[in-house]
């Protein structure tokens, strides 16, 4: 079978739904890694052991998620990619906020990268979102695989401070963050 036709009988094996209050540990673990493996860096000082430190299944923030899940389908919603194990293998998050539109955050498991995968649960996102609101992302200002992956999708860097209030780093160091914008494509 040549590669082409494996690529698109794998892709068959793949389903994109949305996320259930139970999906939420799946969820967590694949950011848990993918930050594990992409965020440690020698220039900012970011280390693994920073990395290890973050309490990524804190039994509040997952029960947040949980309710957001439920409660905020009209403002939040989180897609999920699953293989024909019904094993999440990557995930989108949206927003949608009055005036814009943001990708909260978007992983695929790192064996399943450059499959197309990525490309799909972003598309479904920006589906979601619609066309009428520029969509906002911000992104880690060295993961220059996910900085091209949006270029090719429209977003732009800004060139705007970035304060960043999610997760904190227990040694007190911060992941330097850009923000890239992709403007709206209707006019009202």
């Amino acid at each position: 079978m040549k590669s082409d036709e494996l690529k698109n009988v794998e892709e068959e094996n793949f389903k994109i739904e949305d996320a259930k209050p139970e999906d939420v540990e799946a969820i967590r673990a694949i950011v848990k890694d993918a930050w594990l493996e992409i965020y440690p860096n020698e220039k900012y000082g970011i280390t693994t052991e920073d990395i290890s430190a973050i309490d990524w299944f804190n039994s509040e923030s997952l029960a947040t998620r949980r309710k957001e899940i439920i409660e905020n389908k009209d403002t939040v919603h989180t897609f999920v990619f699953k293989n024909d194990k019904k094993e999440i293998v990557g995930f989108c998050k949206v927003l949608k906020f009055k005036d814009y539109g943001e990708i909260d955050a978007m992983y695929v498991i790192p064996e399943l990268q450059r499959r197309g995968l990525g490309k799909k649960l972003l598309l479904k996102g920006l589906e979601w979102l619609g066309s009428d609101l520029s969509i906002r992302l911000v992104v880690v200002k060295y993961n220059f695989n996910a900085i091209e992956f949006y270029k090719k999708f429209g977003f732009k860097e800004t060139g705007n401070k970035v304060v960043y209030e999610g997760t904190q780093l227990s040694s007190g160091k911060d992941i330097p963050r850009i923000e890239m914008i992709k403007k709206a494509t209707l006019v009202n």
